[in-house]
């Protein structure tokens, strides 16, 4: 029997060199795009072992529409792999009701409906006779720690975080493991897409500090890890026996861990506010 896996957004970034790896090893990939030019260059790059399935996350029949395809295909997943998501950054005050929802339900909601459709492939069904699938979930290091001008995002992974506790912690009975990494900075191009973000905030008081925000997405680029190391860390999580429950993928993770986790919060506060308005060589982690 073949391996077969799902993964939401493969056009591009992490989803895309997942694509690449998983197929290199193997595995049939039901790879999800928005764009239809996108499932036709994929298709010809892979004209073997992989299926385009054309959706928007947000547009659930579609999903259901598309997941018949893998259903047909398929009577188990070895794997389903939430990646799509998108970043809509900006001061939580000025942040339209529109964005915060569209980033919620992506990011979120999203997540929810797309691993319950596919969780009969995955072990929950009583008929199913193979090894349990598991489901692993690209969170964030924004999941663990909040960063100003970034709280929309942040939220959502941290909503991610937990339901990810929650499945791992229901699905159990089944032997299906739930995984999440949170990487920081990765070399892919949702750094580009984020470049001029901030304009439509030039008149709020926070001008003074998002003005800088292109220049720190820029130097962060530059120091991004690449984005093999997330690609290697999911073939692991979907092959080691006993994988950890979540993996941080961060360039400086002793500096962050202590930000996040032991630094008393005021102290933290004061360092996000000093490295925001002393210059603009770095992000606030």
């Amino acid at each position: 029997m073949g391996k077969n896996i799902v993964i939401t957004g493969v056009s591009s970034g992490i989803g895309r060199d997942t694509l690449r790896l998983l197929h290199n090893k193997g595995y049939h990939v039901f790879g999800s795009v928005r764009k239809v030019a996108d499932a036709k260059r994929l298709s010809q790059e892979y004209p073997e072992r992989f299926t385009p399935l054309l959706f928007d996350v947000q547009d659930h029949e579609a999903v259901v529409n598309a997941s018949k395809v893998v259903f047909e295909h398929c009577a188990s997943l070895d794997g389903l792999i939430n990646n799509a998501g998108i970043a809509a950054p900006g001061p939580l005050q000025y942040l339209s009701e529109e964005d915060f929802e569209r980033q919620l339900d992506i990011n979120v909601k999203a997540v929810r409906r797309i691993t319950n459709l596919f969780l009969p492939l995955l072990g929950t069904s009583p008929n199913t006779k193979a090894t349990p699938g598991r489901i692993i979930n690209i969170s964030s290091v924004s999941g663990l720690f909040n960063s100003p001008f970034n709280g929309a995002y942040s939220i959502s992974k941290h909503a991610l975080e937990s339901m990810t506790d929650i499945y791992r912690r229901e699905l159990r009975r089944y032997g299906i493991k739930v995984i999440a990494i949170e990487p920081g900075p990765i070399k892919t191009e949702i750094w580009q897409k984020n470049l001029n973000s901030m304009e439509k905030y030039a008149d709020t008081d926070y001008n003074d500090v998002l003005q800088k925000a292109d220049k720190m997405i820029e130097n962060a680029e530059k120091s991004a890890l690449p984005v093999t190391r997330i690609s290697e860390l999911i073939f692991k999580c979907l092959t080691k026996k006993n994988p950890k429950t979540r993996y941080i993928v961060q360039k400086n993770k002793l500096v962050f861990k202590l930000l996040a986790f032991y630094m008393p919060d005021k102290l933290v506060d004061w360092f996000i506010h000093k490295t925001l308005t002393s210059g603009n060589k770095h992000r606030p982690i």
